[in-house]
């Protein structure tokens, strides 16, 4: 199955995650197809923070055909907080120092296998010390991956946060974001976003028309505090690549997903 990573090149990206896994003590991982991981482990669900606290509905959105989207499904049994072990507000300063979450006994990491970089946590859990539905999922042998066609490579951009990090904010809005049925974050300049036809592009007076910007595109039930009680079916948020805050929103019922959203650009970020 095509990898540009191999089996412990995916094992030292989740290791690497510092502030969502804690104490290893047993780590494992299996390359497939993510319809393969969703058949056997069920669909991709946002866990809370807390792993006391009630699951949040709806589940993590997939742009292509998940049976050509390869992932590597890294297991880690410990010490795991999913959504980052420390609470993080947006908008308002959190009092004094957070009280960090606890931690969830086991996590299953899913790494893109084709760009060799975090794509979600599938699934998470306290009531056992491994998950019961890894050893359940296949396993394919990598091969080696070549590019359909070649296409010029986006730059670089440098950021305060990465893509897992830019989803979970937003999914930790639970005010604004009642019901999430598909959620995408793309890597691109102001100066791109502006272009992108959003017809509520916004870009802060201060911010360089190059510096980098996350876009994250959620579909659902979205509540603005702008709309007054109204629900819309998507939202778009923006999230400042180098101070790392949330921007700006915009929320509309035109249609059920932002159809400018997928031709954006998507630039790589630097590894962690």
């Amino acid at each position: 199955m095509p990898s540009t990573i191999q089996r412990a090149d995916a094992i030292a990206i989740v290791r690497g995650l510092n502030a969502q896994v804690g104490r290893v003590d047993r780590i494992e991982a299996k390359l497939m197809t993510l319809e393969e991981y969703v058949k056997i482990a069920g669909p991709v669900r946002p866990p809370p923070g807390d792993p006391q606290a009630t699951v949040m509905p709806g589940s993590v959105g997939i742009i292509g055909d998940p049976a050509k989207r390869y992932v590597w499904a890294v297991a880690v049994a410990g010490e795991v907080w999913p959504n980052l072990r420390d609470p993080i507000s947006f908008g308002q300063p959190l009092p004094g120092n957070p009280t960090p979450y606890p931690p969830y006994r086991w996590g299953i990491f899913l790494v893109e296998a084709v760009p060799g970089r975090m794509f979600a946590v599938g699934d998470a859990g306290t009531t056992e010390g491994w998950p019961s539905s890894f050893d359940k999922l296949p396993n394919h042998p990598p091969t080696g991956y070549v590019l359909p066609i070649a296409t010029p490579r986006l730059t670089t951009l440098a950021v305060k946060i990465q893509q897992p990090e830019a989803t979970s904010a937003v999914m930790r809005l639970t005010a604004e974001v009642r019901r999430i049925d598909r959620i995408e974050a793309k890597l691109m300049t102001w100066r791109e976003y502006l272009a992108s036809g959003d017809p509520g592009a916004y870009k802060p007076a201060a911010a360089d028309d190059s510096a980098p910007v996350w876009i994250v595109a959620v579909s659902g039930e979205i509540v603005p505090q702008f709309g007054r009680g109204l629900t819309f079916n998507w939202g778009v948020f923006t999230i400042d690549g180098t101070g790392g805050g949330i921007t700006s929103l915009t929320a509309r019922s035109d249609a059920p997903w932002p159809a400018f959203f997928d031709g954006l650009p998507d630039h790589p970020a630097p590894s962690p």
